[in-house]
Formats: C-alpha cells, sequence, structure tokens
C-alpha cells in the first residue's frame, strides 16, 4: 500500500544570502483497507500497471473475499461474488453510475477495459460513503471502477496508443485521446478492440487416460468505446456526460465432456448506454448529486447443433432508464446526513415463444447518517426498495417491499498501537431476475427477494517505521442467507423455488508491505488469505445437509510482490485455491483439484522528447507460468502458460 507520509527537505544556498531551508509535505492516498468502518479493498492505477494486470479479473483475484466464475479465454463469460454470495449480490458502479443486469443479475465484467481506470475497490458489508446512489445501499459488496479524470499542463492535447499481443493469436490495439476545450471543458475519447482465436492447449483427464485437446470454437471478437465530457459549471458544480458503447461476437465452446466440444454456438451482443451526471457544493453545508441514464443491451444466441431440426436463434432486449439524486448534509464538523432516492424502469422483449414482456417500475429510497470524530467513526443507514411489475401476457409476479438496514463502526486505539476495532452488520436482498420469474417453463412468478444478513467484525493495524509502511487488516464474519432461489425438480419440469438457506462462517487476512530497500528500489508486497464455511442448511434429512455449498472453497489465498527500479519494474502475482466440490453434494466424484496460478511480468516506461513530453511504455508478461491445468468452473478447462507483450506510446 502507499506510504503514509513522506518529508522532503530542500535546501537553497547561495554566497549572497544567509542559509535558508524549505520545507514540504507530500501525503499520499492513505491506506484505505485500514481506516474504514468495514471491510474495504482499493488498487490504484499505478499497482495495476507494475502488476501487469490488464483485466479487471485478474485484479480482483488478489482481493480477500472476492470470488471471479471464469468460462476460460478472453472471451469466456466472467462474473464477480463477494464472500460467494453470487454475482447476483454485487453491486457494480462505473464512474457514478450503476451497471446492472436485470434478466439474469450477472454482469460479465470481461468487457471493462483497465487501461484508464484510475483505481479499483470492493467494500463488503457496508460503507463509508454515503453519498451514493440509493440501489446500492440493499447489496452484499459494492465494486467500483474510477477513470481517470484528464489533467492538463503546457499542452491541450494528450495522445496514448496501445498495441498488445498475446498468445493464442491474440490482438489487442487500443487508442486513447484526451482534449482540453477551454478552460473549464475537456472531453476524452478512446477505443479498444480485442481478437482472439482463443485456441489454447489444455490436458483432458479421462479416468486414467490423460490427452492434450486443444480449445475449438472459442474465439471473440468485441469493440467498446466511450465518449466523456467533463465540464465545471459555476463555482463548485462539475457535470460528466458519457456515452458507451459495447459489441461483440464470440463462439461458445460449451463444457468438454467425454472428449467432445460443441462447436455450434455462437452469442452477440450490442449495448448502448447514455448518461449525464451533476454535482454541486451549495456553500459550506450542503452537497447535491444527480444522474440519469439510458442503456439498450441486445443479444442474440444461436445454436446450431444437428440434434436441432432448426437451429436455435434467441434474441433478446432489455432496456433500462434511469435517475438518481442524493443530497448530502453537514451540520457540524464530523457530522453528516444524506438521503438518496433513485427510479429504474426495466423491460425485456424476446422472440422466444411464451415471453411475457415483463416491465419493472423500482423505487430505491436509502436515509444515512455518518459520526466521523477521532477516535470513533458511526455509519448507520436505512433503504427501502419497492417494486412494482407488469406483463403482456398472464399474471404479473406480485409487487414487493423491503426494508434493509445497516450499521457500522471503528474505533480508533491509542494512536502509537495503529490499531483499530470494526464491526458492521448489513441486511441485503437482492430481487428475483426476470429469468428467475418468467423464463419459459421454469419461471416462477411468486419468487420472494432472496434475503441475506451479515455480520463482520475486524481488527486493522498499520505503521510507519521510517521509509517502510505496514498494514494488516483481519475480519470475521458470520452470514446467513434465506429464501435462496434455487432451480428445484417437481415431477418432470424443473421450477425456481425459494428454499435454500446457507449458512456462512469465514475470515480474511491481509497484510501489505511497501518501502525503500536502497536508493534505487521500491519493494511493495501483499498476502491475502481467507476461509470459508458456507454449507447448505435447508433440509436436515438432505444428503447434503451441511455440506460446503457448490464452487465454495474452504481455503484461498493470493499475494503480489513488485519491485520498483530506475531500470525495470518486476511484478509478480499469484492465487491459489483449494478442492471445491462442482454440486451440492460434497462426494469424491464431484470434487475438483486446487490449483495454484503463478504469473511475472517486466515493464518499464521510457521518457523522450522532454521538450514534447513524449513517452513510451512497453511491457512483458508471462501468465501461469507453471502450465498447471485447471478449470474453474467444471469441464470449462483454462489457458496453460501464454505470453503477453504491449507498446504503448503516450504524448
Amino acid at each position: 500500500m502507499q506510504l503514509a507520509s513522506m518529508l522532503i527537505l530542500a535546501s537553497m544556498v547561495t554566497p549572497q544570502t544567509p542559509d535558508t531551508l524549505t520545507v514540504a509535505t507530500v501525503t499520499d492516498i492513505r491506506d484505505i483497507a485500514v481506516v474504514g468502518t468495514a471491510p474495504i479493498q482499493r488498487v490504484e492505477s499505478r499497482l495495476i500497471q507494475n502488476a501487469g494486470t490488464i483485466t479487471l479479473q485478474e485484479a480482483l483475484r488478489t482481493f480477500s473475499g472476492v470470488s471471479v466464475k471464469d468460462y476460460g479465454g478472453l472471451g469466456g463469460m466472467k462474473s464477480v461474488s463477494i464472500r460467494n454470495f453470487g454475482s447476483q449480490h454485487t453491486g457494480i458502479i462505473y464512474d457514478g453510475q450503476v451497471i446492472s443486469n436485470v434478466q439474469n443479475g450477472q454482469v460479465d465484467i470481461g468487457r471493462f477495459n483497465l487501461d484508464d481506470i484510475k483505481s479499483i475497490s470492493v467494500e463488503i458489508s457496508g460503507t463509508t460513503d454515503i453519498f451514493r446512489p440509493a440501489r446500492l445501499a440493499s447489496a452484499v459488496g459494492v465494486l467500483s471502477l474510477e477513470s481517470a479524470r484528464p489533467a492538463f499542463d503546457s499542452t491541450s492535447t494528450q495522445v496514448s496508443a496501445q498495441l498488445r499481443h498475446g498468445s493464442f493469436r491474440s490482438w489487442n490495439p487500443y487508442l486513447n485521446i484526451k482534449q482540453k476545450l477551454g478552460e473549464r471543458w475537456s472531453a476524452v475519447l478512446w477505443g479498444n478492440y480485442i481478437n482472439s482465436q482463443g485456441n489454447y492447449p489444455f490436458l483432458l483427464q479421462n479416468g486414467d487416460i490423460t490427452t492434450s485437446e486443444i480449445r475449438i470454437h472459442s474465439d471473440v471478437s468485441s469493440f467498446s468505446s466511450e465518449a466523456t465530457l467533463y465540464g465545471e459549471i459555476g463555482s463548485n458544480g462539475n457535470l460528466v456526460t458519457k456515452l458507451s458503447f459495447y459489441d461483440s461476437e464470440r463462439g461458445l465452446p460449451g463444457s468438454v465432456v467425454l472428449y467432445t466440444q460443441n462447436p455450434h454456438q455462437r452469442l452477440w451482443d450490442r449495448d448502448y448506454k447514455a448518461s449525464i451526471s451533476y454535482d454541486d457544493r451549495l456553500g459550506d453545508l450542503w452537497k447535491f448529486r444527480s444522474s440519469m441514464a439510458y442503456s439498450s443491451s441486445r443479444n442474440r444466441f444461436v445454436d446450431y447443433d444437428p440434434i436441432h431440426v432448426n437451429p436455435e436463434d434467441d434474441r433478446y432486449l432489455q432496456q433500462e432508464g434511469y435517475i438518481s439524486a442524493a443530497v448530502l448534509h453537514s451540520p457540524f464538523n464530523g457530522i453528516e446526513f444524506s438521503a438518496a432516492e433513485d427510479l429504474v424502469f426495466n423491460t425485456l422483449d424476446s422472440n422466444i415463444s411464451g415471453c411475457p414482456f415483463p416491465e419493472r417500475l423500482s423505487s430505491y429510497s436509502a436515509l444515512s447518517g455518518k459520526y466521523d470524530r477521532s477516535p470513533l467513526t458511526a455509519v448507520a443507514t436505512i433503504s427501502g426498495t419497492a417494486i412494482k411489475e407488469w406483463v403482456r401476457i398472464g399474471t404479473p409476479a406480485p409487487g414487493r417491499f423491503h426494508i434493509s438496514p445497516s450499521a457500522s463502526i471503528a474505533y480508533r486505539l491509542p494512536i502509537e498501537t495503529g490499531l483499530r476495532i470494526r464491526a458492521s452488520f448489513k441486511d441485503s436482498f437482492r430481487q428475483p431476475t426476470f429469468n428467475d420469474l418468467y423464463y419459459s417453463t421454469i419461471g416462477n412468478r411468486k419468487l420472494k427477494p432472496e434475503k441475506a444478513n451479515q455480520t463482520n467484525l475486524g481488527l486493522t493495524w498499520e505503521k510507519d517505521f521510517g521509509l517502510h509502511h505496514f498494514s494488516a487488516v483481519a475480519d470475521a464474519y458470520w452470514n446467513m442467507v434465506k429464501n435462496k432461489i434455487v432451480a428445484v425438480p417437481s415431477m418432470f419440469i424443473w421450477s425456481m423455488r425459494n428454499v435454500g438457506k446457507v449458512r456462512m462462517l469465514g475470515t480474511d487476512l491481509s497484510f501489505q508491505y511497501k518501502g525503500k530497500a536502497s536508493d534505487w528500489l521500491t519493494v511493495q508486497a501483499g498476502a491475502n488469505y481467507s476461509y470459508q464455511y458456507a454449507v447448505d442448511i435447508t433440509d436436515r434429512s438432505a444428503k447434503n445437509y451441511r455440506h460446503q455449498i457448490a464452487y465454495t472453497p474452504r481455503h484461498y489465498g493470493s499475494g503480489n510482490l513488485i519491485l520498483e527500479t530506475p531500470w525495470v519494474n518486476v511484478g509478480y502475482t499469484m492465487q491459489a485455491v483449494g478442492e471445491r466440490y462442482t454440486l451440492a453434494q460434497n462426494t469424491p466424484a464431484y470434487r475438483t483439484d486446487p490449483y495454484a496460478d503463478h504469473n511475472i511480468s517486466l515493464n518499464h516506461t521510457f521518457g523522450f522528447g522532454q521538450k514534447h513530453g513524449w513517452g513510451l511504455h512497453a511491457s512483458a508478461e508471462i501468465l501461469n507460468i507453471t502450465n498447471v491445468n485447471y478449470e474453474v468452473i467444471k469441464y470449462y478447462p483454462m489457458p496453460g502458460r501464454q505470453f503477453r507483450i504491449a507498446i504503448k506510446i503516450q504524448y
């Protein structure tokens, strides 16, 4: 993590004047993981670059309590789950705008481009930021992405162009243009293209026989772009307008079972999003923030499998309109209150026979209070959600209303100890998705929301020893999920039911160090470990009673080491995951082997043409150094050893 502070001394001496001493203090970003009232982790752009991280899933694998489901390759679906509640319980916010998927509740995080990201953070079971959209208050945890706002010095135009090449015929050109538009306005435009054949080799274990195979039909071609306009209005107002576009075509290789891969399925995605947000400081006591957004997401799934008389060609259109407003009041030093309201309207159209064309209007409200006077910080929030639905065919799901309270507190012990104690409680829930409620034959319109209770108790520590900064975090938690939505067989038909109940006990441990080993070497290192006992307690008579839930390892961890020198930066990351079970019953037949994935990177930025401010950044990476053969999802093999190189020119 960053050093808490650095003291710089400079002396200006001339023969004609007495000696003078100028003192300046430069303060870096505080170790946010230590000072929060609830678990929070953050990684900044410099660490992302020096660690050789280019995708969001790679960055999140170094976070404790966070897991990523990955179906393999650049084109495989990636979703994030916090403490294994499931991706539907994870709120995602990008530059102040909430990203959602009302059809199935899973956002593909593989779509996000990290080349212009300033920071990535994950909050669990609470937050100290009470000035935010109301719809995040009901989430188990929040993944937040923040873009780098342009900063200009002597030039009014900044350009960066990058070309990345990797194994399996992977190409990734990227272009970013930042333009200053007068004293108060600026714009950013970027485009990112990815193309990969995805034909990586893997080992297939079939009983006692091991064969070498090639992943087929795992190609992907995608293009994403974004245009952002930043403006300053009045003395304290800030306006941000954003237009986003994403288009992709990919093969869906399917599972590998008995030497068979399914090369007949393809998926097309085309998304548009427009948003505008405005925030202003109204005097010394008030802040105001509002935003509006519209998004359209088209999906096409085609299955040419010869077993079908006619090819399956399913098409979906999701649309969302979103408006949000929040106000923050600070009547006294260290005391804040906020109120937020979000209105969201969703629709889903499909060419599937029997589609009821559902529509949903959701209202999210949140009232929060915060007390922050050393040594005590306390936050409390109560949120309410009301939902109304309509359908063109049949009867809609009933209206729903839910109240979610949360509270968190942190107390700093004597400052010389560097210790803080924190505790939090949060009542969370997730609404059934449109697929849960209305999908052909299995949807159940009477489903209730999944309810999740989270309790967290933690101890944090940070200390500076000269130019060496250490921090450590230990959190223990107890969680319960009720009304879990699962597919249950009834005679010959499966349907979605509220029958699941899961109990989770666990701990997250984290250690971070940053320091100057010498005049030319800066070392940054970190390690995370998580233990989770997550068992199904739905039915005492069931064979899977108190069995670990599917795809949840008891033990997993990660580590990173970054060496910064004037000549080259060396980054090393690793992730280790213990054994898991692919189905509800923990029997040897469903066991998945543990694995460890190691990556290493080299990078350096060359400065040249000082008059014009040119720079060149070069990097090389080796992923899965040991070429381990493993699966995150059963029957979906991950790539083995692979290479990436990149050249980036900045002006």
